[in-house]
């Protein structure tokens, strides 16, 4: 782990010599317990991936920590954020002008303008044969999360030809993957389901396992065909096939009877920001309210949303303000906190600032006013500090030490920030920093049909090669698929040019302009951005 600094403690003394293992921040603590308790000036201590203790500043460091590094945030401590909804393998690709409204997924994942400027240079992107593509697409997709507060994330699964590959499990926790035997992991279904057959077929393995959960897109759309679709959860006699290891995702075309059903599984996944690009609407919220369905909140994907969780609050707090939804800052900023961790199974490990429970932290360089509403007004510019199982991975250079072996210097919004990202040098990513990515994505974008010619050459000549470094698509991996067997290739003439989007808001001067140049977006959200 990178060495933090010690400034006001320290000075210009030498660093101390700490137990191994030991971390203590101080800051003001939104602890997000039970008690939604905040300690306005306190100490996190921990213990190699664990909080060990919590304490305010009066009663001093506890003596077990007298001789760990004190690091002085003069920020709010919070829990990381957590996102049960994403699509990280198509957070490389630039936000989408979205030609037109749709009613339904089926159409825009249709569209041949969507397959163009999307699903073809994500294809292209992550099964690329030329395995530096793939593992730049890791890269950054795992730090655009990172930059923007988020711990932990869904969706993002490397596999090799042979299937999902167990060799890399990414820094930033993926709820597929099992972090031990008493975390329960995911299944994510994206297609709809077209029976109840197959949603018990597939659903059944999972509804008495505590360590599972399956994770589905539902009725994903506005129209009466889309609605119509929740009827696959129902059995023969019309009862509801729910338990709480169902999380839905969307539910945009869900009449108010229907979330009373709902009610009974782990919860509801919200991204306003993508339904109202893709759709020009969104789930009808007030009545998942009145039914008490559990909600949390998801980013969606880079195509059709926010960069990441910092952002898609503010879009919420909109929201929830044009609807007149009453939620408190606190109740949206849990929706990112507790809540998905409690939907996962994962809330005895995460999701809130308290003993034993995992050193997964945001700290925001912020200690003005409610803590609440200031992570939830905060950008990229005000993460002081990101940390996973008690190891720093992203740090403001005036609390990291940037000369540390191994780490990488980057800006954010003309700030030093300093990420560790590689504990082991044998690991797949060892030797791809994220400006090095950022490189190869920005030439990779600018010369698509290039990489198109590159990638149906590259795929010929390893037919049944040996196993290689890739990412599952989700919704397209049947094109990529196809792509490199042959049966259906993706030309220089299915690609156009791209460029890069930046992967922080703070450091996109057009990401606002290009939301608010949106056909669907709702003139009063328009307004507010």
């Amino acid at each position: 782990m990178a060495l933090f600094r010690e400034e006001t403690r320290l000075r210009a003394e030498s660093v101390h010599v700490a137990a191994p293992g030991q971390l203590v921040l101080r800051g003001r603590i939104a602890t997000l317990d039970s008690s939604g308790s905040v300690i306005p000036d306190g100490f996190v201590c921990i213990q190699d991936d664990l909080i060990a203790a919590l304490s305010p500043v009066g009663t001093g460091v506890p003596p077990a920590f007298q001789g760990a590094p004190v690091i002085e945030t003069a920020g709010t401590i919070y829990p990381g954020l957590i996102e049960l909804h994403n699509h990280p393998a198509y957070n490389a690709i630039p936000l989408w002008s979205v030609p037109k409204r749709y009613l339904n997924r089926d159409q825009w994942r249709n569209d041949p303008l969507y397959k163009r400027k999307v699903a073809n240079p994500a294809a292209l992107l992550t099964h690329h044969p030329q395995e530096i593509y793939p593992k730049s697409v890791a890269r950054f997709v795992e730090c655009r999360a990172l930059l923007g507060g988020v711990t932990t994330t869904q969706g993002l699964t490397l596999s090799s030809l042979g299937g999902t590959a167990s060799y890399y499990q990414g820094l930033v926790r993926i709820v597929e993957f099992s972090y031990g035997a008493n975390w329960p992991t995911a299944t994510d279904h994206i297609n709809d389901f077209t029976s109840f057959a197959e949603f018990q077929q597939t659903y059944g393995p999972v509804m008495n396992q505590p360590l599972s959960r399956l994770v589905i897109h539902l009725c994903e759309g506005t129209d009466q065909t889309t609605q119509a679709l929740f009827s696959n959860l129902l059995d023969p006699s019309g009862k509801p096939f729910i338990s709480g290891n169902l999380i839905t995702i969307h539910g945009t075309a869900l009449r108010a009877s229907q979330f009373v059903s709902l009610k009974r599984a782990g919860g509801l996944i919200w991204s306003p920001m993508s339904n109202f690009l893709l759709y020009g609407a969104t789930t009808n919220v007030a009545a998942a309210i009145s039914a008490s369905v559990t909600m949390g909140i998801g980013c969606d994907w880079a195509p059709s949303g926010t960069k990441n969780l910092l952002g898609e609050l503010k879009i919420v707090q909109l929201t929830n303000k044009q609807l007149n939804l009453g939620s408190s800052n606190e109740q949206l900023v849990r929706m990112v906190t507790t809540i998905p961790a409690k939907m996962m199974g994962w809330d005895g490990h995460l999701g809130s600032v308290e003993n034993g429970k995992q050193a997964d932290l945001l700290v925001i360089g912020r200690t003005d006013g409610d803590p609440y509403a200031t992570l939830i007004a905060s950008t990229e510019s005000d993460v002081a500090a990101v940390l996973i199982g008690g190891k720093l991975r992203a740090g403001r250079a005036s609390l990291v030490d940037p000369t540390t072996p191994g780490v990488e210097l980057i800006q954010v919004a003309n700030q030093s920030m300093v990420l560790d990202l590689v504990d082991d040098p044998s690991q797949p990513l060892a030797n791809i920093t994220l400006q090095g990515s950022i490189a190869t994505l920005s030439y990779a974008l600018e010369h698509l049909p290039d990489l198109a010619k590159t990638f149906q050459a590259g795929n010929a000549q390893l037919m049944g090669a040996p196993d290689r470094f890739r990412i599952r698509l989700e919704m397209d991996e049947s094109l990529a698929l196809d792509a490199m067997s042959g049966a259906v290739k993706i030309g220089p003439g299915d690609v156009d040019p791209m460029e890069l989007d930046p992967i922080t808001v703070v450091d996109d001067s057009t990401f606002i302009q290009r939301l608010k140049a949106n056909t669907n977006l709702p003139p009063w959200l328009k307004s507010a951005l």
